[in-house]
């Protein structure tokens, strides 16, 4: 018997603990809302049968009352009515108006802190930028940088944006949320929160390299890539690769472009979603492999740019891309037709071309020149 009243006890306190943490739940409110409309019925008919009123004014009797508003129009003027006004009204009707009116405002506050800690999912986002992963280091200055560049670019600079990441569990710094951006919190490998994070409804989806320095993120990478390909998705995905030899099977789990995690500049990953194929042009200017960029110190007076570009191209020397004029300034893509004196060709060079000798494009232009 004593194990019993034990256990009975144990019982009703973690009952009793049970109810102060869902104490304001939504299906509490619900309930509430449901008695306090019980009330509101059953005093109007009350006034309607105890004090001959119509039923209008047996509701706004009630409705006067429960609120504690009072304008004395109206009032229960009978034994029962007054007895029925002091039972259901003034015990019932206002401590539950009072309780429904905490018990929203508190789960207003506490969906708004929820939102802010990326603990709601944003069912309702459609067509949005979802970025995935964060950068290990210097986390808010790298995601500042990647959403001003999303913000200052046509075409995706009014893309909704939702982070998933568990690296904000408190909450977004302000100057992310400032830019409208919102996050969930959670780790994309875990089952379901692709899913919370809209995945099927993105537009974009940028698979971020967690770690730069560390060849093991291509396999979260890989793993995030292969969910989503199970889950189905039409959109856009750009992947982050450390190591060049997993790109491909990047591109062959869904991908559609894969780049380096360049830190410095996430503009090149920005330029990737609205010019697909620009990202690999841009990737080889930070590499001697490839395409790569190099500078003649050669003297040219009043040429046409168009005819240094032209001549350059027809003798595979690589493609004027810019050149310093005179004056020491650096000019890129001037206009075809714009006569130039400049002290030094900018071009790019492919990789199975050979970069030309001052002499050579000196040559160039007095053979023309007769």
């Amino acid at each position: 018997m004593v194990l019993g009243k034990l256990i009975h006890h144990r019982n009703r306190s973690r009952l009793r603990y049970r109810k102060q943490v869902h104490l304001h739940a939504v299906k509490d409110l619900k309930r509430r809302f449901v008695m306090l409309a019980s009330v509101v019925a059953a005093h109007s008919v009350a006034m309607v049968y105890f004090e001959d009123l119509d039923w209008w004014q047996a509701f706004w009797l009630t409705m006067t009352s429960a609120s504690t508003t009072g304008y004395g129009d109206i009032s229960a003027a009978t034994f029962w009515g007054q007895f029925t006004t002091i039972v259901l009204i003034y015990g019932l009707g206002i401590t539950l108006l009072a309780q429904i009116a905490s018990d929203y405002v508190e789960i207003r506050l506490m969906r708004k802190e929820m939102k802010i800690k990326g603990r709601l999912e944003w069912s309702d986002m459609q067509d949005h930028l979802l970025i995935i992963n964060t950068p290990t280091t210097n986390t808010e200055r790298y995601l500042s940088l990647l959403v001003q560049q999303v913000c200052n670019t046509p075409g995706i600079d009014d893309v909704p944006i939702q982070i998933l990441t568990p690296k904000f569990p408190e909450g977004l710094p302000e100057t992310l949320r400032a830019q409208g951006v919102v996050h969930h919190t959670g780790d994309a490998t875990t089952p379901g929160m692709l899913n919370s994070a809209g995945v099927a409804n993105a537009k974009f989806i940028v698979i971020l390299s967690p770690d730069s320095l560390d060849a093991h993120s291509d396999s979260l990478v890989f793993d995030v890539l292969h969910r989503i390909k199970e889950i189905g998705t039409q959109a856009f995905i750009l992947a982050e690769a450390i190591d060049d030899a997993n790109r491909e099977r990047f591109r062959q789990s869904g991908a559609k472009a894969v780049i380096r995690p360049i830190r410095a500049y996430p503009e090149m990953l920005v330029r990737s979603l609205v010019a697909p194929g620009t990202e690999q042009v841009l990737e080889d200017l930070f590499r001697y492999q490839g395409d790569h960029t190099v500078r003649i110190n050669v003297s040219l007076y009043n040429v046409r740019w168009a005819d240094v570009v032209t001549e350059l191209i027809q003798r595979d020397f690589g493609t004027a891309i810019g050149f310093e004029d005179t004056m020491g300034k650096i000019i890129t893509h001037p206009k075809s037709s714009e006569f130039i004196s400049l002290n030094a060709l900018i071009l790019l060079i492919g990789e199975d071309q050979l970069s030309p000798s001052v002499e050579q494009v000196q040559q160039m232009f007095l053979e023309n020149a007769r």
